[in-house]
């Protein structure tokens, strides 16, 4: 009797090993992006603060997109955000709302003045009290700049 050639007794298997492979690193590379904040909403979350003290951050406006897309800070925080707007005679502002459905200037909690770049300027607030998932944009390019503050 006459074997079978060497490329139908590995080939079938180490197709199915292949697939498993190639299934498991698929599903670990899905698991991945659900976990990363989304790009168009910039970088990874700035982390700050404690419960009732001053804090800073950093955020930057670049070629219509902040660099972060998560701020994290303590309940009831004195937030001292510095927004640094980079894109050269470009107006951008700074507008932090309840919710991304609550966009109109009486629903703001607190914001900048749209100014064009390259410029800095300071946001100061207190932080709301009650913990939850606020929303911020820039309201000139409220499609591409956006991003979350989590009140903890």
């Amino acid at each position: 009797m006459r074997r079978p050639p060497n490329n139908l007794r590995y080939g079938v298997p180490m197709l199915v090993a292949s697939f498993v492979i190639f299934a498991v690193l698929l599903f670990g590379g899905v698991q991945l992006v659900k976990t990363a904040p989304a790009a168009s909403a910039g970088g990874g979350p700035a982390s700050i603060g404690a419960a009732g003290q001053p804090v800073s951050a950093t955020l930057v406006a670049k070629e219509l997109h902040f660099d972060k897309g998560q701020i994290a800070v303590a309940a009831g925080a004195e937030l001292t955000v510095t927004f640094d707007n980079e894109d050269a005679g470009v107006s951008h502002n700074l507008a932090v709302y309840p919710s991304a459905r609550q966009t109109t200037p009486g629903d703001r909690i607190a914001g900048l003045d749209t100014f064009a770049g390259p410029a800095k300027m300071d946001l100061k607030f207190t932080v709301p009290t009650k913990p939850g998932k606020y929303f911020y944009r820039c309201d000139v390019h409220p499609d591409t700049m956006t991003g979350q503050l989590s009140v903890q």
